[in-house]
Parts: C-alpha cells; sequence; structure tokens
C-alpha cells in the first residue's frame, strides 16, 4: 500500500509544479522587459563648435550634431546662431534634410565673411589681449519625430596654440539641455 500512495502523491504534484514553473517563468520575463533599458527620445540634438578657423576675410566654422537619443533622428530643418555679447559671430540655416543614427554625430560646416568688429574680436585672442571670448549657441531644429527642439549652450572660445586664426571652443553650460525624468 505504500507503493500506491508515493505514486499518487507524484501525480497529484506533478502539474502544481509544472504550473509554478511557467508562472515563475512568465513572471521573470515580465521584469525583465519592465525594468530593461530605455531608449531616450525627445533630447534636442548636442550642437557644438568642433573647429573654427579665421582665412584672410572668411570664417570658416565647422559644428557637430550629436543626437543623444537612442533612436534615429530626421532634422528637416536647422538653425545655429553663435553670439558673442549682441554680436553674432557664426550662423547656420539649412532646410536640407540632415538623418542622424542613433547616439551618431553628423558635421555641418558654414563659411562667412564677418564684420571688422568680428575679425577685430578674433585678433584680440590671436594677439593674446585676450584669453578667451564668452559665447552663447543657439540652435533650433525641426524634426519628423519630436517637431520642434531647441538646445542653448553657454562656453568660451580659445586660440589653439600656435596656429593664428584658429580656435577652439569649450561648453561650460548646456542650459537647453535639462534631463527631465529623474534618475
Amino acid at each position: 500500500m505504500p507503493l500506491m500512495e508515493t505514486v499518487k502523491y507524484k501525480t497529484i504534484m506533478l502539474p502544481f509544479i509544472r504550473i509554478a514553473a511557467i508562472a515563475l517563468v512568465t513572471l521573470t520575463m515580465l521584469a525583465g522587459v519592465g525594468c530593461g533599458p530605455k531608449l531616450i527620445k525627445g533630447r534636442p540634438p548636442f550642437v557644438s563648435i568642433s573647429d573654427m578657423r579665421l582665412d584672410r576675410e572668411t570664417l570658416k566654422t565647422e559644428f557637430d550634431i550629436t543626437n543623444q537619443n537612442g533612436v534615429p533622428m530626421t532634422i528637416e530643418s536647422m538653425d545655429i546662431t553663435v553670439m558673442i555679447n549682441t554680436t553674432e559671430l557664426a550662423r547656420f540655416s539649412s532646410r536640407e534634410t540632415l538623418e542622424i543614427t542613433a547616439n551618431g554625430t553628423e558635421e555641418v560646416n558654414v563659411a562667412d565673411s564677418p564684420d571688422d568688429f568680428t575679425r577685430n574680436l578674433l585678433a584680440s585672442l590671436d594677439d593674446g589681449r585676450l584669453k578667451s571670448l564668452s559665447f552663447d549657441l543657439n540652435a533650433t531644429a525641426m524634426t519628423l519625430e519630436d517637431g520642434r527642439l531647441v538646445s542653448e549652450h553657454t562656453g568660451y572660445l580659445y586660440p589653439v596654440p600656435g596656429r593664428p586664426g584658429q580656435y577652439r571652443a569649450a561648453v561650460t553650460q548646456a542650459k537647453g539641455l535639462v534631463r527631465d525624468d529623474n534618475l
């Protein structure tokens, strides 16, 4: 008789163990999906000055536009302005479509003829009268995915040692890139 009771006990417990195992696996998978990494979406592109140089009468500026999102970004139009106090140093405006991969960077260039005041400001960096120039960079992007995205930065422009007419930029504060989520 004890043999029959053991078999009966195992037969009853087997479906319960199977259901419990399936439930445990299902809950584990659902927890993994809910707690997994979240894609960042809707953040404005980070725009920086990667190179600036004054060649005779032309100021050439190279901007890096970085997609901070985990999904591709399609920029339909872009306006970038670099100001030193009330003086416009550089401006880029385009209505051409620019595709940036997720977490990728694209480069855009602009060449302009600066006025005498701007040339004198940059010359004061070259000859050492000024160590740096404070700037404000404002960028507005119209994207296919998120509409209008705005970013604002402040920073400093420095001369590149040993390369007259060439300048580098350092962003000190990104005003328009504050996270909305609490981490």
